[in-house]
């Protein structure tokens, strides 16, 4: 199981090289998951660029299952904090793939050598 952290689909939208790998993931997992907190940073990140996130983000809706932060993830996000040294949206997004016991896939230094992560 595959969780897309908001840097794999920036990547992806890009169509860079890593944008391209994570392309491969997409059209050979058949379930994704995406952290809902990742819609709140591609949608800022966007709109920052004068941008209309709306396909993009409909697109992320479609192909993936659209992950809540619950009690569960949230708890245990609080923990990754703590123990990772992580930046509290990066908690949720890591703890979201725990929690699934899924592997991130990610470019983003801040899980870098992490246990289940996948950089592209």
């Amino acid at each position: 199981m595959k969780i897309f952290d908001s840097f794999a689909w920036i990547e992806y939208f890009a169509g860079t090289e890593r944008g391209m790998k994570v392309k491969n993931i997409i059209d050979d997992a058949e379930i994704i998951y995406t952290p809902s907190v990742c819609l709140t940073e591609i949608k800022a990140k966007y709109l920052r660029e004068g941008k209309n996130p709306t396909k993009r983000v409909n697109f992320m809706g479609d192909r993936s299952v659209i992950t809540p932060i619950d009690k569960d993830i949230a708890l245990k996000a609080a923990e990754m904090k703590i123990e990772h040294k992580l930046h509290t949206i990066d908690a949720l997004i890591y703890a979201t793939a725990s929690v699934k016991r899924g592997e991130l896939v990610t470019g983003d230094a801040h899980f870098k050598d992490l246990p289940n992560t996948m950089m592209i």
